[in-house]
């Protein structure tokens, strides 16, 4: 299944990590729920190519009242956040 936040990650791990120092770890053991500001792994020009991926992906703007940390602290707050299929099928869930 490719959900957001499969892409998500991919794209963390790929794009935005890719260039991680074997020292610091690598980019493959970046998982959903790996903080990625606690470590200065994504830094205010790593967020705005986030930004613009996920408005792409969702094919709408992220306004800037959506743009807070708890939003993108991890893939998985992300996914959760911004995935509007999640979000349907979770407010039809009992």
């Amino acid at each position: 299944m490719n959900t957001l936040e499969d892409r998500l990650l991919a794209f963390v791990r790929g794009e935005l990590l890719g260039d991680l120092p074997a020292a610091e770890g690598a980019a493959a053991a970046i998982d959903a729920d790996t903080y990625l500001f606690a470590d200065g792994m994504i830094n205010s020009l790593k967020i705005l190519r986030l930004i613009a991926f996920l408005e792409t992906e969702l094919r709408r703007e992220i306004a800037d009242s959506e743009v807070v940390m708890e939003s993108f602290r991890t893939v998985r707050a992300m996914a959760r956040r911004f995935d509007e299929a999640g979000e349907s099928a979770e407010a039809a869930a009992p």
